[in-house]
């Protein structure tokens, strides 16, 4: 099982970016990841850069406004039910422009994080913090607590 991050836009090294490696370092315990920043405008060409990374058994999560949104258990068995089921979750997070309708028709699921709208660099530690809770809730780690 493997996590990928593909983050639209540029690479954030200030405080967002510093506490993103924090939490993939952490779950690194659980699985493997890798995290991809893509800045292409056009298109098509993003597209092909998507695509290389998706095959039939990837599961593509992309966030969207209009997504489903989930508490953290909820999300820790949305993230359970389907991990045994694919060989790599894909994460797909927009730009301050969010995403092209192209890649929200790849996407198996479509979450978001709020009703509120986050700066990108904001909602990538979001969705980094959280799954990597997930993990630890699904793991029995006492990271979370209810």
């Amino acid at each position: 099982m493997k996590l990928k991050f593909i983050f639209l836009g540029k690479q954030d090294t200030k405080f967002t970016g510093f506490q993103i490696d924090k939490y993939l370092k952490r779950l690194n315990n659980f699985c493997k990841y890798e995290v991809l920043f893509i800045s292409e405008k056009n298109h098509g060409k993003l597209d092909k850069k998507v695509n290389k990374h998706i095959n039939r058994r990837t599961h593509v999560i992309v966030l969207d406004e209009n997504g489903k949104i989930y508490n953290t258990l909820d999300y820790s068995n949305f993230l359970y039910s389907i991990i045994n089921d694919c060989e790599t979750l894909l994460f797909v997070v927009g730009d301050a422009y969010g995403l092209p309708l192209s890649l929200l028709d790849k996407a198996n699921s479509i979450i978001s994080l709020s009703k509120m709208t986050f700066p990108h660099h904001i909602a990538r530690l979001i969705l980094v913090e959280q799954t990597y809770r997930a993990f630890t809730v699904i793991n029995n780690h006492p990271y979370h607590h209810e």
